[in-house]
């Protein structure tokens, strides 16, 4: 056998397309951010407490940039998980496309939650912070696949006493 390291391609089962685990995970992290505030729901709409316009308030205070790369990391898990649900056989550009559509559609519902709530400020910061961090997880994700996928693969062979194995 040579002296090359030989190495096993195989997605783990817990992120395999059809997994249970995969979708358990995709759902809770689309709908977390919604549970939590549930307690402050109320049954009318604070249209005026809407932040439209992007960064229009930002500053480099901790609190706005906790919130800025909590939005994008917590997207990013959301990107990358959900590529791994997406089709693997069309092109990349496009995955990432309906990837970014779906999770700026899982922001919208987020942000239009919180117009019901009293304590919470639904902003297009927010929007846009999550479908950055969507594509970035997919991005992530198809360089990740790129990167198993073109690692050579070469026949594993098992020695036995008198015999050779290709597996």
């Amino acid at each position: 056998m040579s002296s090359k390291a030989l190495r096993i391609i195989r997605l783990t089962a817990g992120l395999s397309p059809s997994s249970g685990l995969l979708w358990f995970w995709l759902a809770i992290l689309s709908l977390a951010p919604i549970f939590f505030p549930w307690s402050d729901f109320v049954g009318h709409p604070h249209w005026d407490n809407i932040r439209w316009i992007p960064f229009q308030d930002f500053s480099l205070i901790s609190r706005m940039l906790k919130d800025v790369i909590g939005n994008v990391v917590w997207f990013m898990m959301f990107g990358f998980l959900l590529r791994h649900r997406l089709n693997d056989h069309s092109a990349p550009v496009r995955t990432l496309a309906i990837l970014t559509l779906i999770a700026g559609g899982v922001s919208l519902s987020i942000e239009f939650f919180q117009v019901f709530t009293h304590n919470r400020i639904p902003s297009t910061t927010d929007v846009l912070c999550d479908t950055i961090g969507a594509g970035l997880g997919g991005y992530f994700a198809n360089k990740y696949r790129t990167l198993l996928m073109t690692e050579p693969v070469r026949p594993l062979a098992i020695e036995a006493v008198g015999a050779k194995i290709l597996l």
